[in-house]
């Protein structure tokens, strides 16, 4: 069986040109969005927040710092993608493009990965509201 090759049109190119163009614009909002929320986290840390709620502003401020570490890695891996996509195209060169890719599979697979924990958090807080009513009612 003959093997079919894949090959990229002008149409294709100038397609991956433009998405690898708004990926790096959104992988640096991501970045400069990231360092807002590390900000905001580290501003919970004391001010009036705390002085009306001893103790949570700390809490929230961690949670902050966690969210917008988690948030850097989709911005990591989409700038990734474009960068070496832009370059990979304007210089023919194959393994750049296959490296851009690479890292739009591992957006994909973060993201993926990401929604399943998300999901099963809330099907979990959903079975604790269900089972604390339930528990409440018997009452």
């Amino acid at each position: 069986m003959e093997e079919k090759k894949l090959q990229i049109t002008g149409t294709d190119k100038s397609t991956l040109l433009e998405t690898a163009k708004w990926g790096k614009f959104l992988g640096i909002v991501g970045f400069i969005m990231s360092g807002f929320i590390i900000l905001a986290g580290i501003f919970m840390f004391g001010g009036t927040f705390d002085e009306v709620y001893p103790g949570f502003g700390g809490g929230i401020g961690v949670f902050y710092i966690l969210i917008s570490l988690l948030y850097i890695f989709p911005s990591l891996y989409l700038f990734r993608f474009s960068t070496q996509m832009k370059e990979g195209l304007e210089s023919g060169d194959q393994e750049r493009c296959t490296n851009a890719f690479n890292y739009l599979r591992r957006l994909f697979l973060f993201m993926g990965i990401l929604t399943i924990v998300v999901l099963a958090l809330y099907a979990l807080v959903f079975l604790g509201i269900f089972l604390g009513g339930a528990m409440g009612g018997m009452l």
